[in-house]
């Protein structure tokens, strides 16, 4: 729950934008979606490898401070989890990334022409 607190002012702020930027924010959703794929097929293509991103868990003890009932603290190992994202070098085929790459810019054209039809219509129902 207090991982969530952060979060409120942001559902607040997203709350306040007008009709017309939700519009605008919902039908430009795929474009921006299909140019981080572009960007993320072209740096796999640039490396020669995928980068995946795995999470590692380790288990480990830490010194831990108590106090018991009459007040006096006493030092003493607490089990403890860590968790590590890291980075993770994955094959890929070349060929097939180039051929994921074209199909994406591709793709990007047609999203490009949705978009600015969906925009205009955005700016004619909602306007500012």
């Amino acid at each position: 729950m207090r991982y969530l607190l952060p979060l409120a002012p942001l559902a607040l702020l997203a709350a306040c934008a007008t009709p017309q930027q939700q519009c605008l924010n919902n039908v430009s959703e795929p474009l921006r979606v299909n140019a981080f794929l572009i960007a993320q097929t072209q740096a796999n293509l640039d490396r020669g490898f995928a980068v995946d991103q795995q999470q590692r868990v380790s288990r480990g003890f830490d010194m831990c401070r108590q106090r018991d009932r009459d007040g006096n603290v006493s030092t003493t190992l607490c089990p403890t989890t860590r968790v590590k994202t890291v980075n993770v070098p994955q094959a890929i085929n070349m060929d097939v990334e180039r051929g994921t790459l074209d199909q994406l810019l591709a793709r990007q054209a047609i999203l490009e022409k949705q978009a600015s039809a969906a925009t205009n219509q955005c700016r004619l129902l909602y306007p500012e």
